[in-house]
């Protein structure tokens, strides 16, 4: 008769990794008090030991969860700069709307959950303003390629970050063809722009996605100098 393999022990049986996404899930889901051993533990079906062959404690545990989220929801922002190429406004722009629209490689759900836990932990409440320093400052660098200049290009990239932001803090309930319609609209309004192409985020992933096209032209002066110029010859005519 064979040997019976030996059991698992509960390092074997679950992975560091399975309790920071229990505990991801526990936080959507119901918020930070609900991200507690016992309850994690009947989630994961095990028993508290297998918790403490990963984390010394659940301080611990809320921390990597921290890291967790910076690495997932902030790192695809920087990586839009990072394409190796040379710097081209609108294709970083373009990069950042497909990661806020399509929602593969950036949950608002979890952005949401760390922002209401930010606001009864000093901890959270530093991550959130780590992760949102580094993303204005990817917008900073994609406004700076478009043509701008500070402090005009800090602006708009913080009217970009804050208009999104507030579009998932106010858990607007839009259906998604809609929003895909309207994605050319907040690029020219956000961009200030109104030529070249910004398409509708998700287009490329098949015939069937809604396509609209607005023209944004990373050749074009920003607004502001332009602006700037139309009322100084209007000036210049009046007298």
């Amino acid at each position: 008769m064979p040997a019976r393999p030996p059991a698992k022990t509960p390092r074997q049986a679950l992975a560091r990794e399975d309790w920071i996404r229990a505990a991801k899930d526990a936080l959507i889901r119901a918020g930070i008090n609900a991200v507690k051993v016992v309850p994690l533990a009947r989630r994961l079906h095990v028993t508290r030991g297998s918790f403490y062959w990963h984390f010394k404690s659940l301080s611990e545990l809320h921390k990597e969860l921290l890291k967790a989220w910076e690495r997932t929801n902030t790192e695809p922002f920087e990586r839009a700069l990072l394409t190796g190429e040379a710097p081209h406004a609108i294709k970083e722009f373009q990069t950042v709307i497909d990661l806020w629209v399509q929602e593969k490689d950036y949950s608002p759900a979890f952005d949401t959950a760390v922002r209401d836990w930010a606001r009864i932990s000093k901890e959270a409440a530093a991550a959130v303003r780590r992760a949102d320093g580094r993303r204005i400052d990817v917008l900073h660098h994609i406004f700076i390629d478009m043509g701008y200049e500070d402090p005009e290009a800090l602006v708009r990239a913080r009217i970009a970050y804050f208009h999104q932001v507030g579009y998932y803090t106010l858990q607007l309930e839009e259906d998604p063809e809609q929003r895909l319609a309207l994605v050319p609209i907040y690029a020219q309004v956000l961009t200030g722009s109104s030529h070249a192409s910004i398409r509708a985020a998700g287009a490329s992933s098949g015939p069937t996605q809604v396509e609209k096209v607005a023209q944004l032209s990373p050749e074009a002066p920003p607004t502001g100098a332009s602006t700037t110029a139309a009322r100084a010859a209007s000036n210049s005519k009046a007298r």
